[in-house]
């Protein structure tokens, strides 16, 4: 069967959109505009090797692609980690691949593939462990060209998500989060969301922002931390620690 140009240009977007969505979802990195960015690339790849030459193949120029969307989607300049995205791209553009041959000549075949090919990504990612060395890390959280900086404890039962992005929440109270919406006397809320929450002593919600960038000190340098929301807990946050930082804060003492 004979299909468009258009269509086979809405068809890889759709797939590689939604493998670069799991991924990012996996590495704490979820950004939709990024993932639509990364989409139309790939997409537009597949197109100019169908349409133009089948030399765009070439190994190489696929790797450079794979790279280019690992930075593109990560926004990070750390090289470990962006080349591990491109890395997991890699991954799971070859099960893919793999999967749609094991279900040729199936009218089934891209959904089955796509299906199979996020579960087994899903499950690998969802078994990754990750060693907390350290249980208590400072954070540099920036918005709208103020900062503050505080110490957080890394607790591994704070699995709070702001439910539209998936992102991990770091609780801070809210008076450590002062300096980034006060101006002179006045002080202005920024856009929020609403997140509801459980824990032992109760539940309710809390106001959550999306920061600029939020940075973990390691040794003397700073290395920008996985995407996250930061929730404005009103009042003291039970216990000894004035700010809750997720799992994915962990920090390894003498890596940068």
């Amino acid at each position: 069967m004979q299909h468009s140009m258009e269509a086979y240009f809405l068809i890889n977007f759709a797939v590689d959109a939604a493998l670069i969505a799991v991924v990012a979802r996996a590495n704490e990195c979820m950004q939709l505009r990024r993932i639509l960015l990364c989409g139309l690339l790939s997409a537009s790849y597949a197109v100019l090797v169908e349409s133009v030459s089948a030399r765009l193949s070439h190994p190489a120029i696929q790797l450079l692609l794979l790279l280019i969307l690992g930075m593109v989607l990560c926004g990070d300049p750390d090289v470990l980690r962006w080349s591990s995205i491109s890395f997991q791209l890699f991954c799971g553009t070859m099960m893919l691949g793999g999967f749609s041959s094991l279900f040729a000549g199936s009218s089934r075949s891209l959904p089955a593939a796509l299906g199979a090919g996020m579960l087994l990504i899903h499950l690998f990612m969802k078994a990754r462990s990750r060693k907390l060395i350290s249980w208590e890390v400072t954070v540099l959280i920036a918005f709208h060209g103020k900062t503050v900086n505080f110490r957080a404890l890394i607790d591994t039962g704070n699995r709070l998500r702001e439910p539209i992005s998936g992102l991990p929440v770091l609780i801070a109270e809210s008076s450590l989060l002062q300096g980034l919406f006060s101006n002179g006397a006045s002080t202005e809320q920024p856009p929020c969301r609403r997140v509801a929450f459980g824990a032992l002593n109760g539940s309710g919600t809390v106001n959550c922002f999306r920061p600029d960038m939020v940075l973990i000190r390691r040794g003397d340098h700073l290395v920008r931390a996985p995407e996250v929301w930061v929730a404005i807990y009103p009042g003291k946050i039970p216990g000894a620690s004035r700010a809750l930082a997720p799992p994915s804060f962990a920090v390894i003492p003498g890596k940068t």
